[in-house]
């Protein structure tokens, strides 16, 4: 990724810092979403949807899958 961040911030005449900050903050947001249990999608831009199914969600605490599941 790192040619990808310097083409950019070349082109945007922005620092490469800046560039990266830009790009990962909406792995972020998505990952507040998820993390949040609301269960509403989230679109990223050319990459798609993302969701967590409700009926998934009940196995895992934490990001961790609990003990006892399969």
């Amino acid at each position: 990724m790192d040619p990808l961040i310097k083409k950019l911030a070349k082109k945007y005449k922005l620092s490469e810092f800046k560039i990266e900050l830009i790009i990962k903050s909406q792995f972020g947001l998505l990952k507040k979403v998820i993390e949040d249990g609301d269960f509403e999608s989230a679109r990223l831009k050319h990459l798609g949807m993302f969701t967590v199914k409700k009926n998934r969600f009940k196995y895992y605490k934490n990001g961790k899958r609990q003990k006892g599941d399969k």
